[in-house]
């Protein structure tokens, strides 16, 4: 019987912060696995920051990346403002001039109206993926909701990525993801936080780690959005800058 081993990364915190070094590690991964070049990569994105980091510091393996983001009307509360995470238009043209799909729909694990028993099952599943890291529920939510686009087949390796982790997956649809035969499986898991300092942490710690998605002077990303279209596609624009940078690190 044939047996491999490989490194997992740890990080020693939550969050998004982690994020260029996750994209490193996914890099890494590809460059000696040939079985993962040809991998899809399925990201879950608040306002499109990480695919297009991945999509540039990747560019070499001509990634076929997936964009999964929060559905229509999906908002958080700061204070009673109520904030609304989006990709800019200009990311979401860049996005289709370089072929990065985006899905923007409802989420396996949401809560339905009226449909208690379904709710309170879905949350145990989100709590109970959430002993590996809060990003894991929504890793496994992007590649189910993929799946159930289309853009991935049922049963197809992919890299599942979020600010904080990325892993290998057996993708699924979500009617059969627990079905023991049509299941989604977590193969490896390549990178995640060692210490869960937001699922584990202080609700003010989400918060704060959060914060500039929705502060269009601290967001890169809505600033990007505020650039010309052709910078976008040219890769004079702090986009390209910010891949670079990840460039520069081992």
């Amino acid at each position: 019987m044939q047996t491999s081993s490989n490194s997992i990364l740890y990080f020693e915190q939550e969050g998004r912060q982690n994020l260029p070094q996750v994209l490193r590690v996914v890099k890494r991964v590809v460059k000696k696995r040939s079985d993962l070049q040809g991998c899809k990569i399925v990201m879950f994105t608040a306002i499109g920051e990480g695919p297009a980091l991945a999509y540039n510091f990747l560019q070499e393996y001509d990634p076929k990346i997936i964009a999964v983001t929060s559905p229509p009307g999906f908002y958080v509360k700061r204070g009673e403002e109520k904030l609304f995470p989006r990709i800019p238009p200009k990311l979401q043209a860049f996005f289709n001039g370089v072929g990065v799909a985006v899905i923007t729909s409802r989420l396996p694990f949401d809560a339905m109206d009226g449909a208690d028993a379904h709710n309170e099952q879905m949350n145990l599943i989100r709590r109970v993926l959430s002993l590996f890291g809060g990003g894991f529920s929504i890793c496994v939510q992007a590649v189910l909701q993929a799946c159930d686009h289309g853009v991935v087949e049922q049963g197809e390796k992919v890299i599942a990525v979020a600010g904080d982790c990325a892993a290998v997956m057996t993708a699924s649809m979500t009617k059969d993801f627990l079905s023991r035969d049509r299941g989604l499986s977590i193969n490896e898991i390549l990178c995640k936080a060692r210490k869960l300092t937001i699922a584990r942490g202080s609700p003010a710690i989400a918060v704060e780690a959060t914060r500039d998605l929705f502060d269009p002077t601290g967001a890169p990303l809505l600033r990007i959005a505020k650039s010309k279209p052709q910078e976008l596609l040219t890769g004079t624009n702090e986009l390209v800058d910010a891949s670079k940078e990840l460039r520069k690190k081992p």
